[in-house]
């Protein structure tokens, strides 16, 4: 788990803040705006070209990794069969639907051909994972980034006079395509597969192993489509809503920015926890050996939200003038101090979904997920009119903070912990005493934002101290005895 933390915490937030955020400073406020919105439309329908496949195969191939290589022939072709059919629905939709344009598809088509590649590279590294193959997949985790930092590097300081969204994404296609021939082949070399799949080389005998897959898949789809619509369409309904409706999405993806960059802890932690998870609920499926492990896991990424989301939001406005110089406003700050803080309940969402998701309780969670829908649609419609991004930002946290107590509530429904009132009152204190704190450093203090910042940091790793104090006296007990 370190290595994977290390390795990503290398390479993406160079692309994150290196690459993507120059190419913002560098293009037209508005074109940037619509790429942000395009690519929330990419994201909309990638259920079309996943289908529930990566997790149902991240699952199941955990739990039983000597049926790769019947499965994997099969998942693949169906892979490219739903790719072709998100190329050509979304398109429409985009078109017929949402109202986009000639000026629009050029850009979209490109930006939803990369996202079927990185569905694919998704899909091939689920089944890397799921042998078992951790650390393999830490390092092919992050080499689309490391491509990309390649390829958009050239376009920004070999061809400066080519900057432009279009040059952006089709630089990424390159990275992402020399990382899908990475991927394969290294799956090729691990094992032995035939390529073409059981239900093409015979429909008829073939067509229910291909039945059974789409029915074992459908909860998994559901419930991304669910996610996906409840996170990504913040920017679309931003950009619809308003007459500069391309602007304020900018605004929004400037701030969303550093909530990605954060969100990739949680999504980290999500990707190995599922094949663990998946394996220990085999051995004890009413859950009790899982405790230790949800506890550890979500202490670390309690004390890791909390804290970045208050040092964040303390030193809003310092972040804003250092990542967009030229365009620093109270507007833009407000929108990223609101924004960070969803950060705390997607990292929570982050554990228990996928606690659930690997305990097949995810038809669950998608009735939930259908009602986070209907809650940011609403929140959207009521806020952003007149909040512009700032409401879309509230709107954001709130769904996400309705759809974390959900899935919370459901996992100690499911498995019945043992209470633990001691560890209860540290977590509660930690996430009140630490905002406290940044707050009064902010706002009492004269100091430099950059030692703001630091300081801030350093009380959540005091704070860390105390939330996991049982675990130091278990390490020096264990001294104690070894000795």
């Amino acid at each position: 788990m370190l290595f994977l933390v290390f390795i990503n915490l290398l390479i993406k937030p160079f692309f994150i803040f290196g690459i993507d955020l120059r190419v913002q400073n560098t293009v037209p406020e508005h074109d940037y705006g619509l790429y942000f919105t395009l690519l929330s439309f990419a994201y909309l329908f990638q259920i079309l070209c996943d289908f529930g496949i990566q997790s149902f195969t991240n699952r199941h191939i955990s739990r039983h990794p000597q049926l790769m290589p019947k499965y994997f022939p099969n998942l693949l072709a169906l892979k490219v069969l739903l790719s072709g059919v998100y190329l050509l629905i979304a398109p429409l939709c985009a078109w017929l639907i949402f109202g986009y344009g000639t000026h629009e598809m050029p850009l979209l088509l490109i930006l939803l051909f990369n996202q079927a590649l990185v569905q694919m590279i998704f899909f091939l590294r689920s089944n890397v994972s799921g042998l078992g193959h951790y650390r393999t997949d830490s390092f092919l985790s992050s080499l689309d980034k490391l491509l990309m930092l390649l390829t958009c590097g050239i376009l920004l300081w070999g061809l400066p006079e080519w900057v432009s969204v279009a040059a952006f994404a089709a630089a990424q296609t390159v990275a992402l395509l020399l990382a899908l021939v990475a991927v394969f082949w290294w799956l090729r070399q691990k094992i032995t597969f035939s390529i073409k799949p059981s239900w093409i080389k015979n429909w008829r005998s073939g067509r229910p192993a291909l039945l059974y897959l789409f029915r074992q898949s459908l909860p998994y789809a559901l419930a991304i489509l669910l996610m996906t619509a409840y996170t990504r369409l913040d920017p679309i309904l931003l950009e619809r809503l308003l007459p500069d409706g391309k602007y304020h999405a900018e605004v929004y993806a400037g701030a969303y920015r550093l909530l990605d960059a954060c969100n990739m802890f949680g999504y980290l932690f999500a990707s190995l926890l599922l094949p663990m998870f998946a394996r220990q609920l085999r051995e004890s499926p009413n859950g009790a050996a899982l405790q230790p492990l949800i506890s550890l896991s979500f202490r670390l990424i309690w004390a890791a939200s909390i804290t970045l989301a208050a040092a964040v939001h303390g030193c809003a406005h310092d972040l804003v003038q250092l990542m967009l110089p030229d365009r620093v406003s109270e507007y833009r700050w407000q929108t990223l101090g609101i924004l960070i803080w969803t950060f705390v309940p997607v990292s929570v969402i982050y554990i228990f979904s996928t606690l659930l998701t690997a305990d097949q309780q995810v038809s669950r969670l998608n009735r939930f997920f259908a009602t986070g829908i209907v809650l940011n649609i609403a929140l959207n419609l009521l806020l952003v009119p007149r909040y512009q991004a700032v409401g879309s930002a509230l709107a954001t946290l709130t769904t996400q903070s309705f759809i974390a107590i959900a899935a919370l509530v459901l996992s100690i429904q499911r498995f019945q912990w043992q209470k633990n009132n001691s560890l209860t009152i540290r977590i509660v204190l930690f996430g009140l005493l630490i905002p406290l704190t940044d707050w009064m450093i902010s706002t009492q203090t004269n100091w430099p934002w950059l030692l703001q910042f630091s300081t801030m940091l350093g009380a959540g790793a005091v704070g860390c101290i105390f939330l996991f104090s049982d675990y130091w006296k278990y390490l020096s007990r264990s001294r104690v005895i070894s000795h």
